[in-house]
């Protein structure tokens, strides 16, 4: 685009300066001694074929549009029917016919196996959790009983406790069906909250530091998919290829693999640095200062993402 722009405004310079020419007597007389030499004709006959050359390879093969932005919100919505989707695989809950996937809230879904957990704490025989309803509101319904008694308070304070005052919460009863509803009345979760869980799932599977991850993509990307990195990486972590939540997966083996073979912690999170062409080597981070301040400000935030939920304790399970 910027080399077409280019072109356009040599040309029309080019026309401007001919035509100023052309308006003087003078002017017209040395352009057609100029004309008559061999080397003119041929020099102005190459510099418009160079021309039609140029707009012809911009026409055929036009420059790459750029990416879609990702639609974050979009993004958890379909990872938030992929857990529902995943609990019902396990046995967990149970999909009621009418509930309506299509706009689940993630705030709500990411709290369905909180519920779930509570329900098994407060009941000796647990029937299987039947799922209502999942967009801005969530109804689990635990069918099988003709009376909850005490158990309705148990499980509604239970949940209350586990999830805090920024959700809303009731229980009722309608013959041996019990249904727990729940919205969500706080701010809207940003990225990095919504990237909490996925961000846990993929480390319990490699097996790292959910809190380094998270700390990682922070100051790589500012937990952004739309991050454009120096050169062609792009998203979460700035990487050349999988988008939305597939780098989280990636980094995570990424971390995996860079534990198991750096020197300390220090070295593997230096091997995330989103610049290594600018400073040099992994090997050679502490020479940078501007290296080796990123991966201290990795250091300082670790634990704060241990103490809000995100440890190694985790990942032993």
């Amino acid at each position: 685009m910027v080399i077409a722009i280019l072109i356009a405004l040599w040309f029309a310079i080019s026309i401007g300066i001919l035509g100023i020419v052309l308006s003087t007597p003078k002017g017209r007389a040395m352009l057609k001694i100029l004309w008559r030499s061999r080397k003119i004709r041929i020099a102005c006959a190459a510099a418009v074929v160079a021309i039609i050359a140029i707009a012809t390879i911009f026409v055929l093969h036009p420059e790459p549009a750029a990416p879609e932005p990702l639609d974050a919100r979009h993004i958890f919505e379909s990872y938030s029917r992929t857990l529902v989707s995943a609990m019902e695989s396990s046995g967990a809950v149970a999909i009621d016919p009418r509930c309506n996937l299509e706009r689940p809230k993630p705030e709500l879904a990411h709290t369905l196996h909180v519920l779930v957990e509570v329900y098994h704490e407060m009941v000796n025989r647990p029937t299987t959790a039947r799922l209502v309803r999942l967009d801005d509101t969530l109804v689990l319904s635990f069918d099988g009983y003709k009376q909850f008694k005490n158990r309705t308070i148990k499980i509604t304070k239970g949940v209350q406790k586990r999830l805090g005052p920024r959700y809303s919460i009731r229980m009722q009863s309608k013959g041996e069906s019990h249904e727990l509803e729940i919205t969500y009345r706080g701010s809207p979760w940003d990225n990095e909250q919504l990237c909490a869980l996925p961000v846990l799932e993929a480390s319990l599977r490699e097996k790292v530091d959910p809190a380094m991850l998270m700390s990682i993509i922070r100051h790589i990307s500012g937990f952004d998919f739309n991050y454009e990195g120096e050169k062609t990486g792009r998203g979460l972590l700035a990487l050349d290829s999988g988008d939305g939540l597939a780098q989280i997966r990636t980094g995570a083996r990424m971390l995996k693999a860079a534990l198991d073979t750096a020197k300390s912690e220090e070295d593997a999170i230096a091997a995330f640095y989103p610049e290594n062409s600018i400073q040099g080597l992994n090997a050679e981070w502490r020479k940078s200062p501007l290296k080796n301040g990123w991966v201290q400000d990795v250091l300082a935030d670790i634990p704060f993402y241990r103490n809000n939920g995100l440890s190694h304790a985790q990942v032993g399970r």
